[in-house]
């Protein structure tokens, strides 16, 4: 998307209503007809209005990524929201948002302790209200890091993936954003279940556009998902493997030499360059963390990885 063109030609238009509006409300004042001048100056400073708030959220988005959440439910026929009720619902998506974007930046991934400096980067913030105030204009700073990398790009990604994730990949999804991140959407979803409210999702990212339609169906068994995982369980160990898979979003795969499992690691961005460096079918040493998502109750347990090192040379 073009935004530079996007806020002349709105500049433009708000320009000529502008117009418009000083028109009719100067008709108005001098008409014998106050009724109909009415409606036509209300018709014009909505228009008004509207463009503003394109206009102010193009200019924004120059800078900052905008996601925008639309709650929808019986008890919001009447457009309005109460202000309590909107922070029951915008705190923990606002927690889970952070909590995931810090699990990648930070090279430990602990979300106990997220430094006040990374909060005040991601400067998350409500930028507007629209359509009768039910939805809601978030923005965030995805500027990347000077190795291009962007932690609130790479956070929104993984929140999406997990919304919209089977059962079977679950666990992965959770392991990426983290577990105090996944307790923070599993708040976020209870809050909507309880008050009967619907919820759609969507972020224009720089390859596409990531939607969830989040109908009370589908946040019923998402939140099922997640008040289903317990608390995990993480150790770390050396393996000795073969690289089957280098893939893009910092995720790998290797096949262990003593028993040909293989495995699918998540690393952190400052691993980069040395996961740069190995080539399909290289045999290396591998520090790893496995964490174990115990699901209560199925009583099935999943396995998740994490690259930690490479170590030694390549056996080609």
């Amino acid at each position: 998307m073009n935004h530079s063109e996007d806020i002349t030609e709105l500049e433009s238009e708000l320009d000529r209503v502008l117009g418009m509006v000083e028109q009719d409300e100067d008709a108005m004042s001098r008409s014998d007809r106050s009724a109909v001048e009415r409606i036509f100056l209300s018709t014009s400073r909505k228009l008004r209005s509207d463009l503003q708030k394109r206009l102010r959220i193009a200019k924004a988005e120059r800078a900052h990524e905008v996601v925008r959440l639309k709650l929808e439910g019986t008890q919001l026929a009447t457009g309005t929201l109460p202000l309590r009720e909107l922070a029951r619902f915008i705190v923990p998506f606002n927690a889970a948002l952070e909590q995931s974007a810090w699990r990648f930046w930070d090279h430990s991934g602990d979300v106990s302790r997220i430094d006040e400096r990374f909060i005040r980067h991601l400067d998350l913030r409500l930028a507007g209200l629209e359509t009768g105030s039910t939805e809601l204009v978030i923005l965030g700073n995805t500027a990347p890091d000077l190795s291009g990398v962007s932690a609130l790009e790479s956070a929104l990604r993984d929140v999406f993936d997990l919304l919209d994730s089977d059962v079977e990949r679950f666990a992965d999804r959770v392991h990426a954003i983290g577990i105090n991140a996944g307790k923070s959407m599993a708040s976020f979803l209870t809050r909507l279940e309880f008050a009967h409210i619907a919820a759609n999702l969507e972020w224009k990212a720089p390859d596409r556009t990531y939607r969830w339609d989040g109908r009370p169906a589908e946040v019923t068994r998402v939140r099922t998902l997640l008040d289903e995982i317990g608390e995990p369980t993480s150790s770390t160990e050396k393996i000795h493997g073969t690289v089957n898979v280098l893939s893009i979003r910092n995720r790998i795969e290797i096949q262990r030499c003593d028993t040909g499992e293989k495995l699918r690691l998540g690393y952190h961005n400052s691993l980069a360059e040395l996961v740069h460096d190995l080539r399909l079918g290289d045999t290396r040493f591998f520090e790893i963390e496995r964490t174990i998502y115990p699901f209560v109750v199925s009583k099935r347990k999943r396995d998740t990885y994490r690259l930690l090192n490479v170590i030694g040379n390549a056996v080609r």
